[in-house]
């Protein structure tokens, strides 16, 4: 057993540590107002002159306002110093008042100081006689589990499983899969901290407890009702000081819930106790439930299919189809690229850059099921209706296995659309069951990391989610074993281009045994975030999407490369795409161009081969890219006649220049989709004045949104 005096200086020190954590606190609120001087992303031009004395007035409101929360801090901590009963000044060694005495008087002294100690011993004994007993440790540990689940649970369980099952359409691994790591780490971190926490006593075990349900309590109403404008995590950089507005609401909620929890932990510390197990019981109980329902809903599903890696980097010996799919490269984005940069496609011999280009769907959920099924919505069809049937009702990977051709698709945002497992899970060669696959790569530790990541980026105040802001790609690839994997078979494909680049260096292209095969590789392209240079190399996450276009058309280059050492490359079909150009949420109608590049190279002969890229400004489309890949199959007419007017290849059209085509639109309430709204496009689709709306309109329900898009 700990002695008196241990247990007095172990409560000592954890009260240090408390005002401790508060002067930390305290150093990070002044520090933030202090940032809200330095620059932010302009959105707007403003005039110079104006915006020397903008930037002078907001750095005086910061300094002032961090002026104010310093004393403001100050007398708190003072406050707190009291309550917890820290002397700052115990333990300093203060010389006594010197006075001098006359000699003969030294022993009256000396009795005196002897008195005065005395007295100063049986105070202090009397005191300590008549200080209460503290809580025995079960109740301590009692009240302590208490507070450590209802953290841990609301913060560390239910907030990463609620994620994967939410996202479970566009993660490699669902609730299934992790959801025995997570509850079992939620446990073991509430067991250690509910022993650490049960060693303290006295009013700091108090306050600590209070702290730790406020924060329980704090994550609870802040998912519950402060997250409404949650910024999208798709990689976009975003201007936090658009949101100043709720952070500063739920910096004031947060601080009222820690305040009021603390102060009655102190001033009524049976009742604070009595409130904190009340609260910690009745959320956990309810959270609980909640865990329960999304573990046992997972277990009733039938088992998923996880896209590999089986056959990414092999080619058959005789015939290949190959399509890349460079996400969100924008035609315009491309041409400026090129401009900047003229060697950016040196080694694409044969192909032609059709410029006049026109997408199909937007965004990435719709443009992959979109190129892999060359399917369109009709006219008053219900938009439920055709996402159910998008696949289903698609020839074109029938038609590719009719030709003779081995598929392989490699998107981790294929299967946004219901009814995609089944029907790719039935033609497509790389595809394994989830399960089998976790137990092969799930890498628990970085599952965990990036899932703790996420969670706090949802359930913390706004002032903290900065620090904690991810995009879905970090999700896929934290929880994907980077070290032994030894067979593609069993490696989940997850978008990362710089790791896409380094296999591909180090393996090279191999020759299989298929007599053809046709490769679907949907890369991250030109979509933020950016963090690849031009040489295909990771870097920090910067504004440079061009340098990340100029390293995503190395790595097609070095592809090719590939192809031309195998033997290959003139009698391999190349298809260079994006699932859609530029774009941006809107509740209303776009107001400029978006359209994806397009390069094409049929399988052709050396000699044409051997042409450096040409520009063609012949007019294309998405929906000319179906007949285009299966005709470097070799598929019939009658094959092609499968895809109505769109049943010609691209380098066999001669349309005039005023050809009319389609391009749906995806509007959005910052939060769901709500509609798709239909464009004809006549002329020159890089000029806007050729875009109009037809008046054709799929309406998005939220039911519906909420399925397709979580």
């Amino acid at each position: 057993m700990m002695s008196s005096r241990s247990l007095k200086g172990a409560n000592r020190i954890a009260g240090n540590l408390l005002v401790l954590v508060w002067d930390v606190l305290g150093l990070a609120v002044i520090s933030a107002c202090l940032l809200t001087a330095m620059a932010t992303p302009a959105l707007a031009y403003v005039d110079p002159s104006v915006m020397t004395y903008t930037i002078q007035a907001l750095a005086a409101v910061a300094v002032a306002l961090s002026a104010v929360l310093g004393v403001a801090f100050r007398r708190t901590r003072r406050v707190l110093m009291r309550l917890l009963h820290i002397d700052e000044d115990a333990g300093r060694v203060v010389e006594p008042a010197v006075s001098r005495i006359d000699p003969s008087g030294k022993p009256a002294a000396d009795a005196a100081a002897r008195e005065a100690m005395g007295a100063a011993g049986g105070q202090a004994r009397g005191a300590g006689a008549r200080r209460p007993e503290g809580l025995p440790w079960r109740r301590r540990l009692g009240l302590s589990l208490l507070a450590s689940v209802l953290l841990v649970l609301t913060v560390l369980v239910v907030a990463p499983l609620e994620l994967v099952a939410g996202s479970s359409d566009s993660l490699l691994f669902g609730v299934k899969q992790v959801w025995q790591v997570v509850v079992v780490a939620g446990l073991v971190i509430a067991a250690v901290s509910s022993l650490a926490i049960s060693a303290i006593r006295g009013r700091v075990f108090d306050v600590v407890i209070a702290i730790a349900v406020a924060l329980g309590v704090g994550a609870y109403v802040q998912v519950l009702f402060m997250n409404s404008n949650l910024p999208v995590a798709d990689g976009n950089l975003v201007d936090w000081t658009q949101f100043a507005s709720i952070t500063g609401i739920s910096l004031l909620v947060w601080a009222a819930i820690v305040v009021f929890l603390v102060a009655l932990a102190v001033k009524r510390p049976r009742v604070g106790r009595a409130a904190a197990a009340a609260l910690s019981a009745a959320l956990i109980v309810v959270q609980v439930a909640g865990v329960v329902d999304i573990v046992s809903k997972a277990a009733s599903e039938p088992e998923s299919i996880t896209i590999t890696e089986k056959g990414l980097f092999d080619v058959s010996g005789e015939k290949n189809v190959v399509c890349f799919v460079l996400d969100m490269t924008d035609t315009a984005d491309a041409k400026q690229a090129f401009a900047d940069n003229p060697a950016m496609l040196d080694g694409l011999d044969g192909f032609t850059w059709y410029q006049n280009s026109v997408g199909s769907m937007i965004p990435t959920r719709y443009g992959i099921p979109s190129l892999l099924t060359g399917v369109r919505p009709k006219p008053g069809e219900d938009a439920a209706d055709f996402l159910a049937n998008m696949y289903t009702s698609s020839y074109f990977l029938n038609d590719v296995a009719a030709q003779g051709y081995t598929t392989g698709v490699y998107s981790d945002t294929a299967g946004w659309i219901d009814g995609w497992d089944g029907y790719l899970g039935e033609r497509v060669e790389n595809f394994e069951s989830t399960s089998e696959v976790a137990k092969e790569t799930l890498d628990w530790q970085g599952t965990l990391g990036i899932l703790y990541q996420c969670a706090l980026y949802r359930d913390m105040p706004w002032i903290a989610k900065p620090f904690f802001w991810f995009y879905t790609d970090q999700l896929n690839q934290g929880m994907v074993s980077s070290e032994g994997v030894s067979s593609p078979d069993t490696t989940p494909y997850a978008i990362d281009d710089p790791a896409y680049f380094q296999k591909l260096k180090e393996s090279g292209l191999t020759v299989n045994g298929e007599n053809a095969s046709f490769r679907f590789i949907h890369l991250e392209g030109t979509h933020y975030p950016f963090i690849m240079d031009a040489e295909g190399n990771s870097v920090a996450e910067s504004n440079d999407w061009e340098s990340q276009m100029v390293g995503a058309f190395k790595i097609v280059r070095t592809y090719l490369g590939e192809l031309k050492r195998l033997g290959l490359y003139d009698s391999t079909t190349v298809v260079i795409t994006a699932d859609h150009g530029t774009w941006y949420l809107t509740p209303d109608e776009i107001n400029d161009v978006t359209t994806p590049i397009i390069f094409v190279k049929p399988a052709q002969s050396a000699e044409a081969d051997s042409v450096p890229c040409q520009i063609s400004q012949q007019p294309v489309s998405h929906y000319d890219l179906q007949a285009t890949m299966l005709k470097g199959m070799g598929a019939s007419q009658d094959v092609l006649d499968h895809y109505g007017e769109y049943n010609q290849a691209i380098e066999d059209r001669t349309d005039p220049a005023d050809r009319l085509r389609y391009y749906l639109m995806t509007t959005s309430n910052g939060k769901l989709d709500t509609s798709w709204r239909e464009f004809q496009i006549s002329g020159d689709s890089q000029d806007f004045s050729n875009w109009h709306l037809d008046g054709n309109e799929w309406i998005i329900t939220d039911e519906d949104a909420k399925r397709i898009w979580h």
